[in-house]
């Protein structure tokens, strides 16, 4: 990743951090769902950060804590715009939706969202986000993630993984079994794959990013790229 983009990216994930730090006004939401008759979940988040996580149980726990992001020119929302951001969803055809509304006057990039979801582990999830960091752990349902600016984990005991930064890195790791076909992809970035204990061979082209194509034969497919940002898959199902 060239220097200035990398900087960039750098200074973006500090500052929020700042405003973590120094917010004096934070807001908890919080809902519990059941789990019963849902296949899938969908997260979409603007500015801050993601958690979803597997749990033992078959409810579907969310807790999101909204606070001012007003560190970067001053002025932002106080607690009473906080007080009117609610948890906003939805289901259909098993899938659970899930965002916040923001009413009329409330800018969703001056206030800074952080979720923590526990979901059972069967479920499939897809998380959206602007500007932050997703992370997802133990979901063998499958993942779809993308962040426009920052960083995706991915830490899955199997399922078909698609993981897409636009301006960040993503890492993802599974212990799948069944390794299918797999597509990696940075414009301007490293592409890294380790399949079984085995580092593959990436050859890079002339430009400044690098790619990599690998057929298999099992069920779970991987798609791992990021625009300006490095790519990294380690598979260690055996």
């Amino acid at each position: 990743m060239p220097k200035i983009l990398k900087s960039l990216t750098s200074f973006i994930i500090v500052m929020m951090s700042v405003a973590i730090a120094n917010a004096d006004d934070t807001r908890e939401i919080g809902d519990n769902f059941s789990a019963k008759g849902v296949d899938a979940i969908s997260i979409n988040a603007g500015v801050g950060t993601v958690e979803l996580s597997a749990s033992d149980g078959d409810e579907i726990s969310v807790l999101v804590s909204v606070e001012p992001d007003d560190d970067w020119f001053g002025g932002g929302p106080d607690r009473e715009d906080l007080e009117k951001i609610t948890l906003q969803s939805a289901s259909k055809k098993g899938k659970l939706s899930l965002k916040l509304d923001f009413p009329r006057g409330i800018d969703q990039d001056d206030i800074e969202e952080h979720w923590e979801i526990e979901v059972p582990a069967r479920l499939q999830a897809k998380v959206r986000i602007s500007v932050g960091r997703i992370s997802i752990d133990g979901i063998a349902g499958g993942v779809d993630a993308h962040a426009g600016v920052g960083q995706i984990t991915v830490d899955v005991p199997g399922g078909d993984v698609r993981a897409h930064a636009s301006v960040g890195d993503v890492r993802v790791r599974s212990a799948t079994k069944a390794a299918g076909d797999i597509e990696m992809d940075a414009d301007v970035g490293h592409v890294s794959l380790k399949l079984n204990g085995k580092n593959i061979e990436v050859k890079r082209g002339w430009g400044p990013g690098a790619s990599l194509e690998l057929e298999g034969s099992g069920a779970d497919e991987f798609s791992v790229t990021a625009d300006v940002g490095n790519a990294e898959l380690v598979i260690s199902g055996g």
